[in-house]
């Protein structure tokens, strides 16, 4: 059986994190952002808790962005978890869906296009993404581009599937592509279909 990682945690918050688990408290919203390092670097004790796919879910969908985890450590949390019990805490994957392939689409905008594993059925949420990732990136002397990536995957390949306020999918598939999108489109009073 793995141990705990509490690197650093005071004693008061270690004695926290111990009391939540123990009664099972979503740690997300007890600790906030404090929950992601610590369930990255616990993911294989909680999955021994049999408790990693709720606790993770919480705190993935409530998270704004993981580029301080990086892509590897984010598939890593996902790997270690139970498919089938992840999907029991979202939206079943084919719902609405009648094929075994679907085609996703990832809207990126910045100076760097990171790997991700959110990816969205909709072309146009996924421009609409890549126009606010541009405008989240405003700070930057140089904004960077825009860019659309689709993919197709077979619905075996999704890790689960999501629903807050958007439907997403949580995948990372083998092959993607940028895909031509007129400079036009790309702005934030587009609506979302």
């Amino acid at each position: 059986m793995s141990e705990w990682d509490y690197t650093g945690l005071s004693a008061d918050e270690i004695e926290a994190f111990r009391q939540a688990i123990e009664v099972g408290e979503d740690l997300h919203w007890r600790f906030r952002e404090r929950s992601t390092d610590f369930i990255v670097r616990n993911c294989a004790k909680l999955a021994e808790m049999d408790r990693l796919e709720s606790y993770w879910l919480s705190t993935y969908l409530n998270t704004s962005h993981f580029e301080h985890i990086g892509f590897d450590k984010l598939k890593t949390v996902f790997d270690a978890c139970d498919r089938t019990k992840l999907q029991k805490h979202s939206v079943p994957v084919s719902k609405g869906i009648s094929t075994e392939r679907i085609s996703l689409f990832r809207g990126c905008g910045g100076l760097v296009h990171t790997r991700g594993m959110s990816w969205t059925p909709s072309l146009d949420k996924a421009i609409w993404y890549a126009a606010w990732h541009r405008e989240w990136h405003l700070e930057d002397e140089e904004q960077g581009e825009v860019a659309v990536y689709a993919t197709t995957i077979c619905l075996s390949e999704v890790y689960c599937r999501l629903d807050h306020n958007e439907d997403e999918f949580l995948v990372v598939p083998d092959n993607m592509w940028r895909i031509e999108v007129p400079a036009s489109e790309f702005r934030l009073d587009r609506q979302r279909h």
